[in-house]
């Protein structure tokens, strides 16, 4: 059984875990500078828009009257004049959209990012391994297995200490890959915003090399199918309005309440 020194905690513990935290709030500040917004289409979020008011058409029309509906309807569908009827948009052209390739912007701010979160966190590496190495900061309260001993007691080498001991490397890493959880929990309780995974570094490195391939550009779906089977889906609905006759079913199952 060994007894941790209490100035571990204040000369060791506690500093590691303060500095690695306000590094991580300032590298998620700075990398908000470097971020860059991405390019939007307008006619393709007019199109998406559009075609989202007529799927909500479809699935509320039983709560629209009939001269509602119709008149809905004929926007959409209407012979010569309707969106989904006059002008279908062209479906891209699969070897244009691989030429353009993705944007050269967002592709220089992810690696400023990734390049400012490694130089920073090689940095942070260096201060512990340098300053606080070979110190014994924390214990499990639950036993762990020897299997956990390498990882827990990075850093120290001694063969008969058990595996529940943290080593100070240990706990810069795990204050490091918390730092960003916890941020955002505060930050969430600050601001009432959503924080997302996009602004944690590690999550947006992991993303770029196991989802290299979804970057490719690619033709995308063919729009004249889809204004097609939206038209077709709004002409063959039989509308029916199932708010007629409320007033009187409701007149009705008041006087047989009273």
């Amino acid at each position: 059984m060994i007894l941790l020194d209490p100035r571990i905690r204040d000369y060791v513990l506690l500093p590691i875990f303060l500095v690695v935290v306000l590094m991580s709030a300032l590298r998620s500040n700075i990398m908000t500078i470097f971020k860059s917004d991405p390019k939007v289409d307008l006619k393709e979020v007019k199109t998406n828009n559009m075609l989202n008011r007529c799927r909500m058409l479809r699935a509320s029309a039983h709560i629209l009257c009939e001269r509602s509906y119709k008149c809905r309807r004929a926007y959409f569908v209407k012979k010569d004049a309707g969106v989904l009827v006059k002008s279908p948009p062209k479906a891209k052209d699969p070897m244009e959209a691989l030429s353009a390739g993705p944007d050269p912007m967002m592709a220089m701010g992810m690696m400023k990012n990734q390049m400012f979160f490694m130089v920073s966190q090689g940095l942070l590496a260096y201060w512990v391994s340098h300053l606080f190495s070979g110190f014994l900061v924390a214990k499990t309260p639950f036993p762990l297995t020897f299997q956990f001993k390498s990882m827990m007691q990075r850093g120290v080498e001694v063969q008969a200490l058990e595996p529940g001991y943290v080593s100070s490397l240990c706990w810069y890493m795990f204050v490091m890959m918390s730092s960003y959880s916890l941020i955002g929990l505060v930050q969430a309780f600050c601001s009432k915003q959503d924080t997302g995974d996009d602004e944690n570094p590690m999550m947006a490195m992991m993303g770029t090399m196991g989802g290299g391939a979804g970057m490719m550009p690619g033709g995308g779906p063919d729009m004249s199918k889809i204004y097609k089977q939206e038209q077709e889906s709004l002409e063959v609905i039989q509308h029916e309005f199932v708010l007629e006759n409320v007033e009187t079913e409701l007149w009705r199952k008041w006087r047989s309440e009273r």
